[in-house]
C-alpha cells in the first residue's frame, strides 16, 4: 500500500491486511493526534486496509 505520512513522506508497504490501528503502531504514532483516510475518504481505526490501497496519515492541529 502507498502510505502518506504527516510529514509528506511516502512509503510503500507490503504487509498484507492490518488495521489502521496497528499502521498507526507500525509508525509510532498516536491515533489521537491524526485522522486516517484510504482512496480519499476519512476511515475509523478499525478499516481493514490492503496493499492495493492509498492511504493518507494527516495531522490534526489543535487551537484557536
Amino acid at each position: 500500500m502507498k502510505v502518506i505520512l504527516p510529514n509528506g513522506d511516502t512509503q510503500e508497504l507490503v504487509m498484507g491486511s492490518l488495521t489502521v490501528e496497528e499502521l498507526l503502531q507500525h509508525f509510532d504514532i498516536s491515533p489521537g493526534e491524526v485522522l486516517v483516510s484510504k482512496n480519499k475518504r476519512i476511515i475509523p481505526e478499525d478499516t481493514i486496509l490492503e496493499n492495493d490501497d492509498d492511504v493518507r496519515i494527516m495531522q490534526v492541529v489543535f487551537g484557536g
